[in-house]
């Protein structure tokens, strides 16, 4: 049966399941000037999630929040009893279940004109697809019965939401003591996708003192979290055969807090 994202109609589908799992393509096309590892984002953070667990929490369940295409849900299940990605577009958990039945699925990405270049998504055999489920929804308002996790994954999703304030200030009750989350943003401040009254940074404020996103972050966690690491991850948007985007995204990873009882 081929898949339903084998048609040019299901663009944006096309675009980020090409960054999720079309880099054994890509990477081949460009060495000289793009290197290898701005290919591999999703597993990069992947396993910077997985490395980061401390293993005194003992909630098995995590959380990526802003699934997209699914990349790092199923990544994790490598670790995790159960990974519920949550994605408020259709069309990215509408693919999601068609990797999770199929464990695979054809795409394609945009080469020149009508011309494009055939690819597929693919799940390894070695990860349990049963233990991924895909839940959509608003991000802005969690289902009440959602629970707690040991890992909540936050991956390029604060800088295009309406209130990405309200995200950070729901992590602390999503996770359970020494549980991790792991925040990626490429700190796009930009009024296209979060009115400017919300964004977290790149404005001056009242005092004339610039406002960055990343202090944004730490100021709102730090009142229930500890900041672990903090590194740079760089992802490739290709547009084109000949026209990529290479973006970075700034990768903090926070553990809560042990709570007295």
């Amino acid at each position: 049966m081929e898949s339903i994202y084998a048609k040019k109609e299901s663009g944006w589908v096309n675009h980020y399941a090409g960054i999720h799992y079309g880099g054994r393509y890509l990477k081949k096309r460009w060495t000289n000037f793009v290197p290898a590892e701005n290919y591999q984002f999703v597993e990069t953070l992947s396993k910077l999630s997985i490395h980061s667990i401390d293993k005194t929490c003992t909630n098995k369940r995590a959380l990526d929040l802003g699934c997209c295409v699914g990349g790092v849900t199923f990544n994790l299940a490598a670790k995790f009893n159960e990974v519920i990605g949550f994605d408020s577009c259709e069309g990215f958990i509408e693919f999601c279940e068609e990797l999770k039945e199929n464990g695979k699925a054809t795409i394609f990405s945009c080469e020149e004109g009508d011309l494009e270049n055939e690819m597929l998504a693919e799940i390894p055999d070695s990860i349990d697809r049963s233990k991924c489920s895909f839940i959509l929804g608003d991000v802005l308002a969690l289902p009440s019965d959602i629970g707690t996790f040991g890992c909540v994954v936050v991956s390029n999703l604060l800088h295009c939401i309406k209130n990405p304030m309200k995200v950070l200030k729901t992590i602390p009750g999503l996770l359970d003591d020494n549980g991790i989350c792991v925040i990626a943003s490429p700190h796009y401040s930009s009024e296209e996708f979060t009115p400017k009254e919300n964004w977290l940074g790149g404005y001056l404020n009242q005092e004339g003192k610039a406002v960055t996103t990343t202090q944004t972050i730490k100021d709102v966690l730090s009142k229930n979290m500890e900041l672990i690491c903090t590194v740079d991850i760089p992802f490739i948007l290709q547009y084109r055969l000949r026209s990529y985007e290479v973006a970075i995204s700034e990768v903090q990873v926070w553990k809560k807090m042990q709570t007295n009882n």
